[in-house]
């Protein structure tokens, strides 16, 4: 398959998604790389390991799970820059794909076949990225794998989201989805150095919606606040792709019309906010970002196929009997799912028990001893159940 797609369907028409995903973890020019910086703006940046293996994992998403038969999935174009490049296999076809590198000239170029592609009124735009990020006043640069490559002005090495998403004002298609997982922390350093005048580049350049356009629906999601940092855990999904993720396979969806579970870009954006200060889901990261959608408009985005899965936090009350107890959960009787206490020399375990569970009715039980069981029922549903197991 030619250029940057990886995953290219020719029989769903004009009606279609077409999704751009980067993911940038390997820096030519930071500590570490091949070629690093002694520009002042670089310091403290690392190389990263989360966003290709996140990158990937929301690209798989994309082909094998993502659902809207107003708008299936028509293409999915990748670049990614990871310390051992690999390829790409397609989740449906298997086939594997070589995957360009992510530096601003791929980007830039990739961008706008993108954006050519979904140039049409029924069409829907999908822009995922994961990397380094730096927000000079009030906009974010996402950076590219060779920033810094231009000593004079290395923001040529960035692409300018908010102008990005401005242009794309030129675009026919009448919804537009951006998912931005990148630090938006300011950079005193190369504000200093380069000024807040060029902030990247702008493939697309554009303001207005052009007078005959359908009207675009848009949502933006970023990982985090506006002059805050975005965290990860090293070698693993970013905590925010995770979030997404998990959200898009139930507790983001309702089910208003009917018996179908849909996300919504309103209910996406609550249930990644829930899972982000969750500390059974977060652990220590739990509440460290806080994601922002600054402008949404409120449009279905995916349909399950099959029923919600939805988290469930199980705790006893007060909870230092969570190191004490032995946890079940029960279907039909059955037992689905187990956790033992920690055994002799463990850590004690202070934590609720945190499930993913399908839709539906469940028994849990908290087991201290033979006198102390506790037990209680639950509707696991969207968009989470949370249940606390006190003392008879």
């Amino acid at each position: 398959m030619a250029g940057f797609l990886v995953h290219l369907d020719a029989n769903t028409g004009l009606s279609s998604t077409h999704a751009l995903v980067i993911g940038v973890g390997a820096y030519a020019h930071l500590h570490d790389g091949p070629a690093p910086t002694s520009h002042p703006g670089a310091v403290g940046m690392r190389q990263l390991s989360s966003p290709p293996l996140s990158a990937r994992t929301f690209a798989s998403w994309m082909i094998n799970e993502y659902h809207d038969e107003a708008r299936p999935l028509g293409s999915l174009a990748l670049l990614l820059s990871e310390a051992a490049p690999a390829p790409f296999v397609n989740p449906r076809t298997q086939e594997q794909h070589a995957v360009a590198g992510a530096t601003i000239d791929s980007i830039e170029a990739a961008v706008r076949e993108w954006k050519a592609r979904g140039d049409h009124d029924e069409a829907r735009l999908v822009f995922y990225f994961c990397g380094h990020g730096v927000s000079l006043g009030l906009d974010t640069s996402l950076m590219a794998s060779d920033m810094f490559a231009d000593q004079n002005s290395p923001l040529n090495g960035a692409l300018h989201f908010e102008a990005l998403a401005r242009g794309l004002n030129s675009c026919r298609a009448a919804q537009q989805v951006f998912f931005v997982d990148a630090c938006r922390a300011g950079s005193d350093a190369l504000v200093k150095q380069v000024g807040t005048d060029t902030l990247g580049r702008v493939p697309i350049a554009g303001n207005q919606r052009p007078e005959g356009f359908v009207r675009r629906e848009h949502a933006v999601y970023f990982a985090t606040l506006h002059g805050e940092e975005s965290f990860a855990r090293a070698g693993s999904v970013s905590l925010f792709t995770d979030a997404l993720l998990r959200s898009f396979d139930g507790s983001g969806s309702e089910n208003t019309e009917g018996r179908v579970w849909r996300v919504s870009t309103i209910t996406l954006m609550h249930a990644i906010s829930r899972f982000m200060k969750e500390p059974p889901f977060a652990g220590v990261l739990a509440g460290s970002s806080v994601p922002a959608s600054p402008e949404s408009f409120d449009f279905d985005f995916h349909e399950l196929r099959k029923d919600p899965v939805v988290p469930v936090y199980i705790g006893c009350r007060p909870k230092e009997d969570n190191a004490l107890a032995e946890f079940v959960c029960r279907r039909s009787g059955h037992p689905v799912r187990r956790r033992k206490p920690p055994g002799p020399g463990d850590e004690p375990d202070l934590g609720e028990w945190a499930l993913f569970l399908p839709l539906g009715r469940y028994r849990v039980e908290a087991v201290l001893g033979p006198t102390d069981v506790r037990k209680d029922e639950l509707d696991a549903r969207p968009p989470l159940f949370r249940i606390g197991l006190a003392r008879p």
